[in-house]
């Protein structure tokens, strides 16, 4: 009696020890640690500075026609290629470039110095007196005066036009006193204030000796 009261307990007994020794045996999922969040990437872009900005001041144009050469001005990308003519009311507008040019349309520059790159421009033929007349400024509008070296509505600068190369020679921005010369789709001439490039570009069309 006594040994079958005992061995219930034993059988429990390693029935419980063999239970523990399987759970120490089987692993258990390990929890994996949670990253903590990467910061963004700075920005590597640079903002522009105002000197990259800024473009460049507009510089002379390196070559123009002798003083004795006469020429046309010609309004570059314009309908009919329009020169610049001396109206019969001294004002100054436009031809077209492919008719029958003559004395109305021609000018020369003069340097108002040797080596200058401010000039007078004169017509080359068309004389009032015997003597050429200069493109000056009346009230914003562009006409033909007696010339006056002294009169700084009478200086002319021709300034690059950049970016633009014509067949016969570099175009260029025509300024006279402060103020651009514009052409615009109808041939029409006018002048404003130069506060920046002009919307009309000019170009040289040789038309022989000048001062006949």
């Amino acid at each position: 009696m006594t040994t079958l009261g005992v061995r219930p307990a034993v059988s429990l007994w390693i029935g419980g020890a063999m239970v523990a020794a399987l759970s120490a045996c089987d692993p258990q999922p390990a929890t994996a640690p949670t990253a903590a969040p990467s910061p963004a990437p700075a920005s590597t872009a640079a903002s522009p500075s105002p000197s990259t900005i800024a473009s460049a001041a507009p510089s002379p144009v390196g070559e123009v026609p002798k003083p004795d050469q006469a020429f046309l001005l010609q309004a570059v990308d314009r309908v009919e290629d329009p020169v610049l003519t001396v109206t019969a009311s001294g004002r100054i507008g436009t031809y077209p470039g492919g008719a029958d040019t003559g004395e109305r349309e021609q000018f020369v520059l003069a340097p108002l110095s040797p080596g200058a790159t401010t000039y007078l421009l004169k017509t080359a033929r068309l004389r009032t007196g015997g003597e050429p007349l200069c493109i000056s400024v009346d009230g914003a509008v562009p006409h033909a005066a007696a010339c006056d070296a002294a009169d700084r509505d009478q200086k002319v600068t021709l300034v690059a036009s950049p970016g633009m190369e014509g067949a016969r020679g570099a175009d260029f921005e025509l300024v006279i006193g402060d103020r651009n010369v514009e052409v615009d789709a109808a041939g029409k001439v006018s002048l404003r204030e130069r506060v920046g490039p002009a919307q009309t570009a000019f170009r040289f069309v040789l038309a022989g000796p000048g001062g006949q």
